[in-house]
């Protein structure tokens, strides 16, 4: 095999990996963030429903904690977080086999079918996913090129760095 070739297959495992990481880290953290809202939910109806109950606050607060549970639990059945993040994490363990098997064939020991074939599943894992959040995305890129020591194809502006990711699919 030629230099030129092996630099070749050695460029697609990297951008292989990349893919990966990028898409593992992204699912996490969407997964995170998706439980965080979940969560918050729960937690906020808890505790207006405490209130709520107690009694002993006027009427308007009470108005207002029931109009805060019925918001925050309509919002969480309507956009359902939970499932989504259920949907996210293991879609994070599909990237981490991925992951797993690209590692396991070493740096020197992999073939170009290895390369088809991980290609492939990678455009398995990904065609059922949601469109990104491009800052979510974004965050997840930089942390990948900086996990594997290459520098990002792109340049990300502080914009796209820092956005919040306040919508999520």
């Amino acid at each position: 095999m030629t230099d030129d070739n092996l630099q070749y297959l050695w460029d697609r495992r990297q951008a292989l990996k990349l893919r990966a990481l990028t898409n593992r880290l992204y699912q996490q953290e969407r997964s995170r963030l998706l439980e965080l809202r979940e969560g918050l939910v729960k937690a906020a109806s808890l505790i207006a429903g405490s209130v709520a109950l107690s009694r002993v606050v006027d009427p308007q607060v009470v108005s207002l904690c029931v109009a805060a549970i019925f918001a925050g639990t309509s919002a969480s059945l309507v956009f359902g977080w939970g499932a989504k993040s259920r949907d996210a994490m293991r879609r994070a363990v599909e990237w981490t086999s991925l992951e797993r098997d690209i590692d396991a064939a070493g740096e020197r020991g992999f073939t170009e079918a290895q390369l088809n074939t991980w290609s492939a599943r990678a455009c398995e894992i990904e065609v059922g996913e949601p469109a990104m959040n491009p800052g979510l995305h974004e965050r997840a890129y930089g942390r990948a090129c900086e996990s594997l020591g290459l520098a990002p194809v792109r340049a990300a502006t502080w914009w796209q760095r820092h956005r919040p990711a306040l919508v999520l699919h």
